[in-house]
């Protein structure tokens, strides 16, 4: 999908709208202009914002980090070199450390749904010096979204955690302290960094989504995949926009962003999970071997599941976050309340987007 939408019919329509305004703005990702965020969530997100102010705004986008890497993205936005960027924050730990403490505890992110859900609400209404560590930053974040499930993926096929400890493990943050703590040896690297790391034998296997494997392209490399999941990375910023940038747009070019968030949201996790699925069935019909890890590498990562919460207050105690046990509970009460809306929710996605509407976006 090509989602450029820079088109000089649009500022026309904005004229021949009467408005007199129009303004084009710019949108850098490191990931490709086929990553699902993309394609399902942030394009068609753009496409809505420009029906919806009569052409008056419009996007030209940057992908593959052709306007700065994942490092750079916040940066950028924050000084102006883009006007609105996705940031995935345990990159920038140092510029946004209380987001990073709570995305930390990936491994209990059991169900990504309701991990997006969750952050959305924590992020935007109960966590003011989250607000704070943006602004300081000079942006303001409007909607984050999940990865699908993380699962082991190998360039040959392993079956034990005997097998597993002492690889070389594509793994950050929280998912790197427990895969060390299981016995494997963590390499912290970038998304972007992954299929050559891979395809040179720096690591020897990575955890992440299943769809990056057409994502990232890292099919070309995988041979082994385990099917059972090990949590999921929900702190990906989809919208961290200068705030300059934001305070110059009306409130009605305001709202014609906000409006489309809940929706936006519920694209990304329904096409993410979908591509999870999808990525996993092509393995296995083309070679790969997909299945379930062994009993004792499962026993292993559920001690590192109940220890996530405590890993993370210990970090963010050392790293002197404020409040850090307090918004570390309030995010934990979250995932427990989307838990159980997702119970009643299952997989209907417009029932879902509504909930993400009347919960969260209505109230910014």
């Amino acid at each position: 999908m090509n989602i450029k939408n820079t088109t000089l019919a649009a500022a026309a329509l904005a004229m021949v709208a009467g408005t007199g305004w129009a303004k084009e703005l710019t949108y850098g990702t490191y990931t490709s202009p086929t990553h699902t965020a993309i394609v399902y969530g942030v394009g068609p997100a753009q496409e809505r914002i420009t029906a919806a102010t009569n052409g008056e705004i419009t996007f030209e986008n940057f992908t593959g980090g052709s306007m700065g890497g994942p490092k750079d993205l916040l940066g950028n936005a924050g000084s102006g070199i883009l006007d609105a960027a996705s940031v995935v924050d345990i990159y920038v730990k140092s510029s946004l450390p209380t987001a990073v403490m709570v995305s930390s505890m990936m491994a209990i992110g059991h169900n990504p749904k309701v991990m997006a859900a969750a952050m959305n609400e924590f992020q935007l209404l109960h966590c003011p010096q989250c607000v704070e560590e943006r602004a300081r930053n000079n942006v303001i974040g409007l909607s984050w979204s999940s990865t699908a499930a993380y699962h082991v993926l190998c360039k040959e096929p392993i079956k034990t955690l005997a097998d597993l400890q002492g690889k070389k493990i594509r793994a950050t943050s929280g998912i790197g302290i427990a895969m060390k703590a299981i016995g494997a040896s963590p390499v912290s690297i970038t998304t972007s960094e992954m299929y050559e790391a891979m395809q040179r034998g720096q690591i020897d296997c990575a955890v992440g989504s299943a769809a990056w494997l057409n994502t990232y392209n890292l099919k070309d490399v995988t041979k082994g995949a385990w099917s059972n999941p090990v949590g999921s990375y929900f702190g990906s910023m989809n919208w961290a926009i200068n705030l300059d940038t934001w305070n110059d747009l009306t409130a009605d070019q305001q709202q014609a962003f906000k409006d489309g968030l809940a929706q936006s949201t519920a694209d990304i996790m329904w096409a993410y999970v979908s591509d999870n699925e999808k990525a996993l069935e092509w393995l296995a019909a083309n070679g790969g071997t997909v299945e379930e890890s062994d009993q004792a590498f499962k026993d292993a990562w559920k001690v590192q599941e109940d220890n996530a919460y405590a890993t993370a207050l210990a970090n963010a105690e050392k790293d002197g976050i404020e409040n850090a046990a307090e918004l570390l509970e309030t995010y934990r009460e979250l995932v427990a309340k989307w838990t159980a809306k997702m119970e009643v929710i299952g997989d209907d996605k417009d029932a879902y987007r509504d909930a993400l509407q009347a919960e969260v976006f209505s109230k910014i």
